[in-house]
């Protein structure tokens, strides 16, 4: 198996010039041609200066004084909760939810009532011939009923279910 390298050095002598010492390259500056660059501090020529930016002071970012009650005392502070419930699927089964009117979470009470589905399946027994009283049986059938959920503290109603 063989593995790429690096080839080796022929020499161990540079080629050409050697680079310039540290002193040598800090000494003359690298392009001459440009000069000195606005917005940078003038090049040193071998002077060493402590601050060459200046120096911001410093400043508490908070007060250490507490706060004066005086200006304090008209403040009215309210906290307002929301309650946030995912979307209910009312159907024909009781439902855990919250209440927004009493605030409670309840178990809803189911109350039945005549829908669509009630009456076209009264008509429709009625045109079968259904006709001395078995046409008004689905207003005694709570499956072809709608479903009104309610809650069982305030009485006020959360949700309906249609059949149709």
């Amino acid at each position: 198996m063989n593995m790429a390298s690096a080839p080796p050095l022929e020499s161990d002598a540079f080629l050409g010039q050697p680079p310039p010492t540290y002193e040598e390259s800090t000494r003359n500056p690298v392009w001459p041609q440009y000069g000195h660059f606005p917005g940078c501090p003038p090049p040193t020529q071998g002077k060493t200066t402590e601050h060459v930016y200046p120096v911001q002071g410093y400043a508490p970012a908070y007060s250490t004084q507490p706060p004066n009650p005086v200006n304090n005392a008209n403040a009215i502070v309210s906290i307002q909760t929301i309650y946030m419930q995912p979307a209910v699927a009312f159907g024909t089964t009781p439902v855990h939810v919250h209440c927004n009117v009493c605030a409670k979470t309840i178990l809803t009470r189911l109350q039945y009532s005549s829908g669509t589905l009630t009456w076209l399946t009264c008509v429709g027994l009625a045109f079968c011939g259904c006709i001395y009283g078995c046409c008004l049986t689905p207003f005694c059938l709570n499956p072809l009923k709608d479903v009104r959920h309610v809650c069982p503290s305030c009485n006020s109603i959360l949700g309906t279910y249609r059949r149709i």
